[in-house]
């Protein structure tokens, strides 16, 4: 007998799911909670596993594919000694989210949603017949990026045709001047590339998938759904780099890397405090502004297959030796692709350390939903005028802050990188924020 073997729901506001490598080869026997397959959403990546055992007859997806929750992603024929595994083949089937969920919602954040995917309610009353397949909930396949430039732009999504995998629709297909609004939108249709004659030997082309495409995605949302502008500044970090010196040998003895990014995130929480309008996010469906009194860091990790954000939370609670510990665990686990659900979300601002691979600054793209970013750049020798006209060596650190403009005015921005240096020149002032 066929079992169906199907992707389930990877978390509570995901729909699909990127097929990353397959475990196991056509043919192959296969034992009851055996890993079968690598699956990506935009949280995290899982090893699936089987609900039965028999022998993989069929893989209907390929490495690559961007599936639906509840595709059938291969075929598993249970044969003969595998009616013990029925029951929980039974259960994996059912259509209840429940029994498929891999991921529950944590107390501290039941309603966290990310920006990129969510599940949307079955339409009240039934659309016209759609030009392109539906996905699980009724709705044509599209990311969320050109469903809202379609609402923008008063296309009908429904009657689209798109370019993406399962024929999900994309930005591009939106701005194509065969969409019915997108013809006096204004827009430029998306750039067809053509390979020069007589240079095809001499180009490698591979598919947009992995950390790279939700790289991607997250890039496009953030294009289209904020308002970027840019407050730049430095920081004479003398002091800060003496009472690293100091402290660092008594964290390493527990068992901690100390970089600056610890003091670097208290200083962050403590400016956050004094302009929480840089602590929101905008909810785009509502048209609500939405203010935390947490305060969760989104780092930005570099990977050998590209960059991910996990969050430490509550930095507010944590003394630099735990926060040191925090970081260099997730930076590990980032590295080792262990990173789980929770660890990808319910960040309220975000912190990317470009000084680590060098530049004199950067203008950092937001991580939608939230308001802002902040830059921290290579900290350099550099010869400063002092109070008195004479001019003395002093460690130097630019940071760029990223922010969205209909949340955060200029004057506050301003207002928070100036109470943010203040911080980080004078560290001893870090005391007052510890746990």
């Amino acid at each position: 007998m066929a079992t169906e073997f199907k992707l389930p729901k990877l978390a509570e506001s995901v729909v699909e799911g990127e097929v990353v490598a397959w475990l196991v080869k056509e043919g192959d026997p296969v034992a009851v909670d055996q890993p079968l397959v690598e699956v990506m959403s935009d949280k995290a990546t899982v090893e699936l596993s089987s609900t039965v055992a028999g022998i993989l007859t069929k893989q209907l997806a390929a490495e690559g594919d961007l599936m639906q929750v509840g595709a059938v992603l291969a075929l598993i024929d249970e044969g003969d000694g595998a009616a013990a595994a029925a029951p929980a083949a039974a259960a994996a089937e059912e259509a209840d989210d429940a029994a498929t969920n891999l991921f529950k919602p944590t107390e501290d954040a039941p309603d966290q949603k990310t920006f990129q995917v969510r599940k949307a309610a079955a339409p009240a009353a039934a659309p016209a017949a759609p030009a392109g397949p539906r996905g699980p909930y009724g709705r044509v396949l599209a990311v969320p990026a050109a469903r809202k430039l379609a609402r923008q732009l008063g296309i009908d999504i429904e009657q689209l045709h798109g370019s993406g995998p399962n024929g999900r629709v994309r930005v591009g297909d939106v701005q194509q001047p065969t969409a019915p609004a997108a013809v006096h939108s204004g827009l430029p249709a998306p750039v067809q590339y053509r390979t020069p004659a007589g240079y095809e030997h001499r180009e490698r082309r591979e598919k947009l998938k992995g950390i790279r495409r939700l790289t991607s995605d997250q890039m496009v949302a953030s294009h289209l759904h904020t308002v970027r502008a840019l407050q730049v500044d430095e920081a004479d970090v003398s002091a800060l780099v003496r009472l690293r010196k100091q402290l660092k040998p008594l964290v390493e003895a527990r068992g901690a890397r100390l970089s600056y990014l610890p003091f670097i995130m208290k200083a962050v929480v403590a400016a956050l405090k004094k302009h929480p309008e840089l602590n929101t996010s905008m909810d785009e469906e509502r048209g609500e502004i939405v203010h935390k009194d947490y305060w969760n860091m989104s780092m930005a990790v570099s990977t050998d297959t590209g960059l991910v954000v996990p969050v430490i939370r509550d930095v507010d609670q944590l003394d630099i030796t735990e926060l040191a510990l925090r970081i260099q665990d997730l930076a590990d686990r980032a590295r080792s692709r262990k990173l789980t659900a929770e660890d990808m979300t319910g960040g309220t601002f975000s912190i990317t350390n470009i000084g680590s691979v060098g530049g004199l600054f950067s203008f950092p793209i937001i991580n939608v939903p939230e308001a802002a970013i902040l830059g921290v750049h290579s900290i350099r020798r550099r010869p400063k005028v002092m109070p008195d006209d004479s001019i003395a060596p002093a460690d130097m650190l630019y940071l760029s802050l990223s922010f969205d403009h209909r949340l955060i005015d200029g004057a506050e921005a301003a207002a928070f990188t100036n109470d943010l240096i203040a911080m980080l020149e004078s560290p001893e002032r870090l005391m007052l924020e510890m746990r």
